[in-house]
């Protein structure tokens, strides 16, 4: 399809959107950092493209009622250097600042990752590991969705017609530690082939975890996260055991979810790696 197939409207405010949402039919497709959109151009039909990179709206961080609050339309670059979002979701930080390269980071924004919806997706493991919801607004009204509900069964986003979102809410929960690790092909700007989310409320004093969640990335069209891993972790005390204890539960999930690929004795594999890895670095010092 050729560019001038489609027409762009850009606005400077979320309310306009929503205006010229109500009043104007057709298919509508939102960008923001555009990123993927090139990509996507000859692929769907495009009525009409707002471009939402304007939105002075959709642009902030803050942390309020035990949430951190993001804008839909902040950057992965602004979001991996947010001394808020290093403070309480670290495992955000860093799944940001992996996302492709410096020039993507400064276009790509978080509500994009979330609404593509790729399997790869950096952002969406570490969402799904915080039990994170977003905001949507359409033109029949605004409502509040986990994130793993805007996933489609077959990927992709499960979003109503012409409804974008708005913001992401992360619950925060004291003592929590996060991270965020993945495998790719190359060591930088690369893609995952897979990737694991951590969120861990710890209790320094008993060195104990309190509760837990992991949640793995590329392995289907939304993030798994294994009930075997949380039950595991809650309430247990750390120890060299844990790792080990948890890297087997975390390979016994890859096999599941993937038996017929080619990619899973590798992925069983390597999952392992990454349970050691995120072990140590979130508690490596509070072994016995």
């Amino acid at each position: 399809m050729s560019r001038a197939a489609f027409r762009i409207t850009g606005f400077d405010n979320l309310p306009g959107v929503v205006t010229e949402l109500k009043q104007n039919p057709g298919t509508v497709t939102f960008i923001n950092g555009g990123t993927d959109f090139i990509n996507q151009m000859g692929k769907k039909k495009h009525d009409w493209v707002i471009d939402l990179s304007q939105v002075k709206d959709l642009k902030y961080i803050k942390q309020e009622d035990g949430l951190l609050k993001i804008g839909a339309g902040t950057t992965f670059a602004e979001i991996a250097a947010s001394q808020t979002v290093r403070e309480t979701a670290e495992a955000l930080a860093q799944a940001a600042g992996q996302v492709g390269s410096v020039q993507i980071r400064n276009r790509a924004t978080i509500g994009g990752n979330v609404a593509s919806a790729s399997p790869a997706g950096d952002s969406l493991p570490v969402l799904a590991a915080f039990d994170a919801r977003i905001v949507v607004v359409g033109p029949a009204g605004t409502r509040t969705i986990p994130v793993m509900q805007a996933i489609a069964d077959e990927g992709g986003s499960s979003l109503k017609e012409k409804e974008l979102i708005t913001a992401v809410l992360l619950p925060l929960a004291g003592n929590c530690r996060s991270g965020f690790k993945k495998i790719g092909s190359r060591s930088a700007v690369t893609i995952a082939r897979i990737s694991m989310a951590m969120v861990a409320e710890y209790d320094k004093q008993t060195n104990t975890i309190v509760t837990g969640k992991i949640a793995l990335g590329a392995l289907g069209c939304r993030p798994v996260c294994p009930a075997k891993a949380r039950e595991f972790m809650t309430g247990r005390k750390l120890d060299r055991e844990l790792a080990a204890g948890l890297a087997d539960i975390l390979s016994e999930t890859v096999n599941e979810a993937i038996p017929g690929r080619e990619s899973r004795p590798y992925k069983a594999a390597a999952v392992k790696g990454l349970a050691f890895d995120m072990i140590n670095s979130l508690f490596g010092c509070c072994f016995e």
